[in-house]
């Protein structure tokens, strides 16, 4: 799990700033939320983990909040299995680097280490600035489920 230290929120909030955001009340809540968990979330599960500060917590304005926070490079944008948008911290705010598989069983998202690729490489004659990687799999708990065998 990552957890954002009291120096790291400093640095995320001035990652916000830097984007010409304001780092409202709900923004820092919502990049707390993130840092408690170790699991990508979408935006139902964001509204109702706010519900129980906010009183006024529609989904409209977490989907704006939640696509400024991408947009800056604090979280990830990540398509699940079903293209259900979920969320992540990205590995460290404000660098864009990630790598994810999702299993097409149930639907979980894992950050994985992927060498492959890193920042400032040229590829096709392009300077890499940032980059992210979305993988299908079946991870190990939905594998044992079905004796290696793809679900149906």
């Amino acid at each position: 799990m990552e957890i954002i230290s009291v120096y790291d929120m400093q640095n995320t909030l001035d990652i916000i700033r830097s984007a010409g955001l304001k780092a409202t009340p709900r923004r820092i809540a919502i990049i707390a939320l993130f840092s408690g968990e170790s699991r990508p979330l979408s935006p139902l599960q964001v509204q109702t983990e706010l519900k129980k500060q906010f009183v006024r917590c529609g989904l409209p304005g977490i989907y704006r909040n939640l696509e400024a926070l991408a947009e800056c490079g604090i979280l990830c944008r990540l398509a699940g299995f079903g293209r259900e948008r979920s969320y992540a911290l990205c590995g460290s705010r404000g660098n864009r680097h990630t790598h994810h598989i999702c299993c097409v069983a149930c639907g979980r998202i894992e950050a994985f280490d992927d060498g492959a690729y890193h920042d400032g490489m040229i590829v096709g004659g392009y300077r890499l600035l940032s980059h992210t990687t979305h993988s299908e799999g079946i991870c190990a708990s939905c594998l044992s489920e079905t004796n290696g065998e793809h679900p149906s």
